[in-house]
């Protein structure tokens, strides 16, 4: 199986010049966890997590105006093509204990977004997701943030 056989494909995602409170709007409006940050051309240069609005915004008492930018993740970021196979991306997944990936072209742009989930729905052995789960996981507890 391909990742663009797995993928979301309706992805919302943020501008470079979007500010932390459209993106924290989005996440509301979406009930979403994490948002893409893709520059005029369409490139993912970076994502947000709700966790980033909190410990980086809230946390520090950014303004609101506060550029996504300025907090978000710029890499490196788990990503994957869309003919690429899911048993590479799991791995990929296990290793940079990501929960989610971006599916980009080879330019970079953004054609989907891969989670846990997705992968869960799809996986015929619960072991290997249970496996993914934990890998993935272990960054909560206590493992350094690979971030």
């Amino acid at each position: 199986m391909h990742c663009k056989d797995v993928m979301s494909r309706k992805v919302r995602c943020c501008k470079v010049s979007s500010s932390a409170a459209e993106c924290a709007q989005i996440m509301r409006d979406d009930q979403l966890g994490f948002v893409p940050v893709v520059d005029d051309k369409g490139v993912v240069v970076g994502v947000v997590t709700d966790r980033d609005l909190a410990l980086r915004v809230v946390a520090e008492r950014l303004p609101p105006e506060t550029p996504v930018v300025a907090l978000m993740t710029a890499g490196p970021l788990c990503t994957c093509g869309p003919e690429e196979s899911v048993r590479v991306l799991e791995a990929r997944m296990e290793q940079t204990r990501r929960s989610r990936a971006l599916v980009v072209d080879g330019a970079g742009a953004l054609l989907g977004v891969i989670s846990l989930a997705d992968l869960a729905q799809v996986e015929p052995s619960h072991e290997r997701t249970a496996q993914l789960l934990r890998a993935v996981a272990s960054r909560e507890s206590g493992a350094a943030d690979p971030r």
